[in-house]
This record gives C-alpha cells, sequence and structure tokens, in this order.
C-alpha cells in the first residue's frame, strides 16, 4: 500500500524484478508463509547481484565483480524488509538499517574503499574506511517532511516516527486521496522516504499493520534511490559542473522521484513487484 492503495517505484526497479522472480502470489493467509520468505530471499539476493554486477563494470572489474556482495547484500535486504513488516516497536528502524547494511555492500562493489550508510529519515550518516564519517541529506525527502510537519492536516508521531527510522505522521482525516494519475482513497502511503497514515489506518480493523506495510516501501525507496537514481543524479550534476560544495552532501532526490513517478503510472496498482512484496511480507492486513 504505498499509499493505502498505491505506490511510485521507478521502471528500471520493476524491470529487474520482472526480468528474475515469478512473482508475489496473493497473500491471503495470517502468517509469512517459510516458502513465501525464501522466495523474497532469492529474489531480493538476484536483485542485489544484478545491481553489483552492474556496478562491478561501470568500476571496470567485469561481470564476476560483483556476485559474493550482490547476493550476500541481497539476501541483508529481503532480511531488513521481512524484520520491517512485523509488527514491533521498532521493527521498521532495525530493519532499515539492517537492510541498508546490504545496500552499502552492493553500492561498494569494485570500489578501493567500503563505505557503511545508516539511514534516519533523510539523512544518512556514512562511514568510509578511505574518507571517514560522512553525512548526505536528500534534499526532496526532508521538503516533504517539513511541508507535512507544516501541514494542516498532518502531526508528527514522535514515537512511530522512532520505530520507523523515518518522519511518521497521522492525518486527521479518515482517508486521504493520494496523488498522481491513479488517485485513490487510501488510509496511509509511503511517499518521498516518509509515512502518512489516516484516521482509518487506526482504527479500522486490521488496518494498524499500514503501518508496517509502509515500512516495507520505505526500504524498497532506499534500495532504488541508493544504488541506481542518486548515483545517476550526482553523475550527471557532475557532468554539469555543478558545485562539488552542493552536491557533496546533498542528494536532491529528483531523478529518484521523477521515475517512481514513471513507474507508478506504466504499471497497473496489482501488478506492481513492490505492492506485491509488501503485501506479501504484511498477510496481517484486513484492506
Amino acid at each position: 500500500m504505498k499509499s493505502g492503495c498505491r505506490t511510485k517505484r521507478a521502471n528500471l526497479y520493476a524491470c529487474i524484478l520482472a526480468a528474475i522472480s515469478i512473482g508475489y502470489p496473493e497473500a491471503a493467509q495470517c502468517q509469512v508463509s517459510a516458502a513465501m520468505r525464501a522466495q523474497d530471499f532469492g529474489i531480493n539476493a538476484a536483485i542485489g547481484l544484478v545491481t553489483a554486477t552492474a556496478w562491478s563494470i561501470v568500476r571496470g572489474h567485469g561481470l564476476t565483480g560483483g556476485f559474493k556482495s550482490g547476493v550476500i547484500g541481497g539476501v541483508a535486504m529481503a532480511a531488513g524488509r521481512q524484520v520491517a513488516a512485523t509488527a514491533f516497536n521498532g521493527s521498521g528502524l532495525l530493519g532499515r538499517e539492517v537492510s541498508a547494511a546490504g545496500i552499502s555492500l552492493i553500492t561498494s562493489t569494485g570500489s578501493d574503499h567500503f563505505a557503511m550508510s545508516f539511514p534516519v529519515g533523510p539523512v544518512r550518516i556514512q562511514f568510509s574506511n578511505g574518507e571517514g564519517i560522512d553525512w548526505r541529506v536528500n534534499a526532496f525527502d526532508a521538503a516533504d517532511a517539513i511541508v507535512n510537519i507544516v501541514g494542516n492536516h498532518t502531526r508528527l508521531d514522535l514515537g512511530l516516527s522512532a520505530s520507523s527510522g523515518t518522519f511518521v505522521f497521522r492525518d486527521i482525516r479518515d482517508t486521504f486521496t493520494t496523488g498522481g494519475t491513479t488517485s485513490v482513497e487510501a488510509i496511509g502511503e509511503e511517499e518521498l522516504g516518509n509515512i502518512k497514515l489516516a484516521r482509518d489506518a487506526f482504527y479500522a480493523p486490521g488496518a494498524p499493520h499500514a503501518l508496517y506495510h509502509e515500512n516495507v516501501h520505505v526500504l524498497q525507496d532506499d534500495y532504488f534511490s541508493e544504488t541506481v537514481a542518486n548515483p545517476l543524479e550526482r553523475a550527471i550534476l557532475t557532468r554539469l559542473h555543478v558545485s562539488k560544495r552542493i552536491t557533496r552532501h546533498i542528494d536532491l532526490g529528483v531523478l529518484s522521484s521523477e521515475l517512481e513517478l514513471i513507474g507508478n503510472s506504466s504499471i497497473h496498482y496489482p501488478a506492481r513487484p513492490w505492492e506485491r512484496e509488501a503485501y506479501a511480507l504484511t498477510p496481517q492486513h484486513d484492506y
């Protein structure tokens, strides 16, 4: 429910999933089966392998340079998502950091330095064995958080935010209409790394689990932004001779947002692999 009943994820991510997975079946059971968990590990390991191989090729290490880091990184991503989808306090934060470790393995493939990134909200704290401690912030994600903080319909929930590892906002409306060309009435959405939950997400039968569904989408966003969109955006800005004083600590997040919009409008909601994964990992839902 990348927005109660909607999502955004870029075409590239969709193509990777479509090419290497048999698809997630509809989740009707009350618990996640062992077979479903194994399938999720397998799909994410394959995604990690494909992505790490791409990084290896770009950095001049050929097709075989990303096998180990890609598979291990993908398995860590799956483990993080499964933790984030589990209904306990702090699951989103813990799962996000586990997933981030896997993403760091993937993006470090072929590099002379290993960089570990730990995200909290739109900020990432980075530890590199060659450059020490650094930080980055996603400008679009941060701007969206500010809009929700000052908005008339939303208020920041500090407890849920700490639990999810990103900003979580309560919307005063029973439901809200999501944006985009496929707008629907929703009880929750994850957009630009932030989560918004309507009143019915807390009071409707079964709906409190919507938070854990959205947690999964936060981690999916982390993968796509950190392994594909933001590196491409930085490369484009470098070619445009944008000052490194600006890009050293800031990812604009524009490319990620636009690619996700394209993916969202190109694939019908029930067929979106990222939605199928989030539903499969949170079958407790009654929505």
